[in-house]
């Protein structure tokens, strides 16, 4: 195959499969915690993306793999890498993403999530028609404090805090530069993603699981009743390529929007007690701080587009979740206490 050709028509995963092996993909954020699980996976089906990073010394990576470092605040830096990596297939997966953070570090946030979006967007229109499909990873923090499910076509009111609105700024770019530029570009937005390798502890899940095992009592940060949907990183990455699939094959139209929900959401105090009773723990209950800042109360996805279009429904139930996630932190901490161990003696 001809290097730079996708099929138009792709009538089954094996062949698509075949031929994302032979295609350049980059992705930007690889070696963060999703970009990491998206990396293995491509890894898996006999696809070595290139990285653009900021920062990737944690991470074990495949061999094969094309590092680019730089900053995506940075125009320069964006146009070298696009020129130096010359990808077909881009996953946009960098930004800032800590709710918290964004309130404390505004214009890191802003520099990151609006500056880095459009630093990325110009440097893709720099080669023309070489870039087959970005797949642009976004949030439903977008769409803001609605209770009702909500779906691709629901308000976009995530101007009520600084990270919602610069992931929001985010996406309006990506669709201006869809429809006036023709870049190929599907939005793919979600609830909370949760799973192995996530360093955030600030995180409700990962901070949870690290205290326990910590034998310390769990803090949430309010008031416990907020709920959300919690979607394991495997499922979401399977989204994303059936998202890219979708959008070479034409069952996607550029700029459009795809969700990807969970069945049920959760209250946080929900998910605390779930991850104490896999962790048999239920006897350190959580310490309610109510702190939490700018927080909004009910969120649920509907992803009747995804199911529809691109067959994809998750799959891992947040209790098996769960298991395997706390399952994760328990070796990762162990060998945390080995490495020391080794380093003191």
């Amino acid at each position: 195959m001809t290097p730079g050709k996708l099929a138009s028509n792709i009538s089954n995963h094996d062949a698509f499969l075949h031929e994302l092996r032979e295609t350049p993909v980059l992705i930007t954020g690889g070696t963060g915690f999703i970009g990491n699980h998206l990396v293995q996976r491509l890894a898996s089906l006999g696809v070595t993306p290139s990285l653009f990073v900021l920062d990737y010394e944690r991470q074990s990576l495949p061999k094969r793999s094309a590092i680019y470092h730089g900053d995506l605040a940075s125009l320069h830096d964006c146009l070298r890498i696009i020129g130096r990596s010359n990808p077909e297939i881009l996953f946009h997966l960098a930004a800032q993403p800590l709710v918290d953070t964004a309130l404390d570090s505004v214009i890191d946030t802003m520099e990151s999530n609006i500056r880095g979006a459009y630093n990325l967007l110009e440097a893709c229109r720099s080669v023309g028609k070489r870039i087959r499909a970005v797949i642009w990873v976004s949030t439903d923090k977008v769409y803001g404090p609605q209770s009702d499910s909500l779906t691709e076509n629901s308000p976009l009111l995530g101007f009520d805090h600084p990270y919602n609105t610069s992931k929001l700024c985010g996406d309006l770019l990506a669709q201006t530069y869809a429809n006036v530029f023709g870049l190929p570009i599907v939005i793919v937005r979600s609830g909370n993603i949760y799973g192995e390798g996530d360093l955030h502890w600030n995180r409700i899940i990962p901070g949870t699981i690290r205290s326990v095992l910590h034998n310390r009592q769990p803090m949430i940060r309010s008031d416990g009743l907020n709920k959300r949907d919690y979607i394991h990183v495997a499922d979401i990455v399977h989204g994303y390529l059936l998202a890219l699939k979708g959008l070479v094959a034409g069952k996607i139209l550029r700029a459009s929007v795809i969700n990807f929900g969970a069945s049920q959401s959760y209250t946080v105090l929900d998910v605390v007690h779930k991850i104490l009773a896999t962790l048999g723990r239920s006897d350190l209950q959580p310490l309610i701080m109510n702190h939490a800042r700018s927080e909004i109360l009910e969120q649920h996805v509907d992803f009747q587009r995804a199911r529809d279009l691109l067959g994809w429904t998750p799959t891992i139930d947040i209790d098996a979740g769960l298991r395997q996630t706390a399952e994760w932190y328990k070796n990762y901490f162990q060998s945390e206490t080995i490495e020391v161990a080794r380093e003191v003696v």
